[in-house]
């Protein structure tokens, strides 16, 4: 079932400063992790990027995804660090009609005539986790209060035995 993502995680996919990568799985279970810098959100709230290379490793990972309804993880790291994970399912892909060859020209011009679009993948996102370590660190503590790393007692007790 699909989410609608909170304004600052759109704010955070949208902007250009932020690194974005894509990570899916082969057929085999292999994962594939790669950076995706056209990577946004549409006006309809689904993630849109694009694939630019017909046989790699992403686009064959997606077509295997679309067909067995697969999980990809996208992670979004903002300019001032902030990390979030994005986990969803391939709503569709459009490889034809208006929106294509408009995105092909527009590709093009951006890029250069040598380049090609394989694809325009669009995800549904299931759910968002921040992966920023102070959130992570606080989120777990809460559900795990009585789990500690014990070399963190010792050093609490040296700390104070001084």
């Amino acid at each position: 079932m699909s989410i609608q993502l909170e304004k600052k995680i759109i704010d955070a996919i949208n902007d250009p400063a932020s690194i974005k990568v894509i990570a899916t799985i082969s057929k085999e279970g292999i994962p594939h992790v790669t950076a995706k810098g056209s990577l946004t959100v549409d006006e309809n709230g689904r993630i849109r990027f694009l694939e630019l290379l017909e046989k790699s490793q992403t686009q064959k990972n997606l077509v295997y995804s679309i067909w067995f309804d697969k999980t990809v993880a996208i992670n979004v790291i903002t300019a001032d660090r902030k990390s979030y994970q994005i986990k969803g399912k391939i709503y569709k892909t459009i490889n034809s009609g208006r929106e294509f060859q408009d995105t092909y020209v527009a590709t093009q011009e951006k890029l250069g005539y040598d380049i090609d679009v394989s694809a325009i993948w669009l995800v549904d996102a299931d759910e968002v986790t921040e992966e920023t370590f102070a959130a992570r660190r606080e989120e777990l503590e809460a559900k795990y209060p009585y789990e500690l790393h014990v070399d963190r007692l010792a050093k609490d007790e040296l700390r104070f035995a001084k």
